[in-house]
């Protein structure tokens, strides 16, 4: 199987050790966009080149209740036996005759 990369491809890959994404894009567009930046990480990868993750960004709102949380509330104001997991088909047909009454 043959490589679309080539050897000088390979060597800028190896000259900017240690690769981080910013490089990969970098380096994806010195290539003339014939690549993308995962493939470059990837083949740095394979290369044996060091490569730096970036970092991950922790969620900076509030995303609300959990789908347990809401369903142990429902299970609740419903006067329901308490339990983990979702609603069985009984716990729904008490839900709709709730919310038809």
């Amino acid at each position: 199987m043959t490589s679309i990369y080539t050897p000088s491809m390979v060597s800028r890959i190896q000259s900017e050790a240690p690769l981080n994404f910013e490089k990969a894009k970098l380096l994806s567009v010195e290539f003339g966009g014939t690549v993308t930046p995962k493939s470059v990480i990837s083949k740095a990868k394979h290369l044996g080149v060091e490569y730096i993750p970036q970092t991950r960004k922790v969620a900076s709102r509030d995303t609300g209740p959990t789908k347990a949380a809401v369903l142990a509330e429902i299970r609740q104001a419903l006067a329901m036996p308490e339990r983990e997991g979702d609603l069985t088909k009984a716990e729904l047909l008490t839900i709709w005759g709730n919310l038809s009454d």
